[in-house]
């Protein structure tokens, strides 16, 4: 329930990122509330991270993917992309064991296992069980979505991490977004024609446009956190810019605004004419 978004501008010289501040905490507390933190993780000079589902996930996740290449001196982008990746694995193969395994076999298994035994050892004797837990398994999802991108040697980068575990590169159309508000990012850069040689300032607008139309959706907060990212620096825009783009957004609407004087006079021709 969020909405974190990520495109790349200029060229691949920038990346601009946006955010939410609607943070989710599954059981055992169950709320979504909007405090004044960032959800937006800076995961090396160059590099950010973002994700949507329960924070507190999100959190576990990212910092296990910092102590990976904690001493892997310039990490690349793609290095803490798949960091994040097998960091999301990690957790997910934890929470089965822990929701599924143990909560189905109990100590008995945890004992056999203990002298060696494995599960499917354990469940030779009982074929049906094994293939109940293998399926629920298969279906489990941490419901965790989440955004690593930034600019390295190799260029700006826009990465995808998600269940169960995979990793999918965004950099062809440079751009991303996750959480619930996605859809209506993504059908606002698709009808814009957004791609990675956008000019600067128009990825800033449009990203901060997408977000605003995001606000629609379930559980996207009013506040808007902008990060623009560069080989050197990531700059996280002051309140006064955000002002500055919320003036442009009310200017453009103006514009954009069709007269529908002309089609009311037309219609109502027509039909005194029929």
């Amino acid at each position: 329930m969020t909405v974190c978004i990520a495109a790349i501008a200029n060229g691949g010289t920038h990346v601009v990122t946006a955010a939410d501040r609607m943070f989710t905490v599954g059981p055992p507390l169950n709320v979504e509330f909007e405090p004044q933190i960032t959800k937006v993780e800076q995961m090396s000079p160059s590099c950010l991270a973002m994700g949507a589902g329960n924070s507190l996930f999100v959190d576990q996740i990212l910092k296990s993917a910092k102590e990976a290449y904690r001493n892997v001196p310039g990490a690349s982008v793609t290095q803490i992309a798949i960091s994040v990746k097998e960091a999301y694995a990690k957790l997910r193969e934890e929470s089965i064991e822990e929701q599924i395994v143990k909560q189905t076999l109990g100590n008995d298994f945890l004992a056999f296992r203990a002298r060696g035994g494995t599960l499917p050892a354990y469940l030779q004797p009982q074929p049906a069980i094994y293939q109940q837990i293998i399926v629920q398994a298969n279906q489990f999802n941490l419901g965790v979505d989440l955004i690593v991108t930034g600019i390295d040697d190799g260029g700006s980068h826009v990465y995808y991490v998600g269940n169960p575990g995979t990793m999918v590169s965004f950099d062809k159309i440079g751009y991303n977004a996750v959480g619930s508000g996605a859809s209506h990012v993504a059908i606002r850069f698709a009808l814009e024609c957004m791609h990675p040689k956008t000019p600067l300032e128009d990825v800033l607008l449009a990203v901060y446009l997408a977000k605003k139309a995001a606000e629609v959706a379930p559980g996207v907060g009013q506040e808007t956190e902008i990060r623009v990212i560069s080989s050197k620096e990531v700059w996280p825009a002051p309140d006064s810019f955000i002002a500055t783009l919320q003036e442009a957004q009310s200017e453009k609407a103006k514009k954009a605004a069709p007269n529908a004087d002309k089609v009311k006079a037309e219609y109502a021709k027509l039909r005194k004419d029929a």
